[in-house]
């Protein structure tokens, strides 16, 4: 019988299968994005102590399975099943987005401790407090800065150059930064207080979150720059951020 692998885990989907079982998809510390299939998991309270819901997080004992893709869930312990995430539907929705971001980023089967660790700290600190638009796109900075693909937001990644203070630029998300007017007359124009608020969010710790608020213009436009940024990344449509620009007219701010 191959070894178990016990890992700090965060549930980030499930999949109805069979009559009483579920094939889960996990963000392991130590075994990266994996899916396994949970047997019994519909009906077994002993082995998945405290549920499989979205974002609990708890230690999950996996096994591989000869010539098979999907792992074997043996079981799962709950530690923090975020129960505060489902009292309120922003912090639903915020928490849905940032693992969907996850799912579609991480690579499969790779160790991405630094990115569980974040993960993990944004829906503590998402359950406990509110959500807001400055700290989602915290997360989502952090995110990318943790996979290796996150922005140039301190210098032109044409030239180089570090003076940029409070001028103009232009976003290209394609060359994965900003670029100097000098450099560039093309792509979108981006404000100064835009990008030195990049530049703040991406090196703010999840921590100290509390109490950031941009400005409602420098905020829109931190939000633009992001997804575009996103879009160079994620194929296809995310889901939750669908659902979440639907509630946009009555969650002001939470996006």
């Amino acid at each position: 019988m191959r070894q178990s692998i016990l890992t700090p885990a965060i549930v980030l989907r499930r999949v109805v299968y069979a009559e009483a079982d579920l094939i889960v998809t996990l963000l392991g510390r130590e075994t990266g994005r994996v899916s396994a299939l949970a047997r019994g998991a519909r009906k077994s309270s002993r082995r998945f102590a405290g549920g499989l819901g979205m974002a609990a997080s708890g230690d999950a004992r996996l096994r591989e399975r000869a010539g098979a893709e999907l792992m074997v869930l043996e079981s799962f312990e709950t530690r923090d099943d975020r129960a505060g995430l489902a009292t309120d539907l922003a912090k639903t929705a915020h928490a849905a987005y940032a693992i969907e971001l996850c799912d579609r980023l991480c690579p499969p089967r790779q160790s991405e401790r630094a990115v569980f660790a974040w993960l993990d700290e944004f829906l503590a600190k998402l359950a406990s407090g509110m959500a807001t638009a400055e700290r989602l796109r915290v997360f989502e900075l952090g995110l990318l800065r943790g996979l290796g693909i996150g922005p140039s937001l301190d210098r032109c990644v044409v030239c180089g150059r570090t003076d940029l203070d409070s001028e103009d630029v232009r976003w290209h998300p394609e060359r994965g930064g900003v670029v100097c007017r000098a450099c560039s007359q093309r792509g979108d124009l981006m404000s100064g207080g835009t990008r030195q608020a990049l530049e703040r969010l991406a090196q703010t710790r999840m921590a100290d979150t509390d109490g950031i608020a941009l400005k409602r213009e420098i905020g829109a436009g931190c939000r633009r720059a992001v997804l575009a940024l996103l879009r160079e990344h994620v194929h296809g449509p995310l889901r939750s951020l669908q659902f979440i620009e639907k509630m946009s007219g009555n969650m002001s701010g939470s996006r």
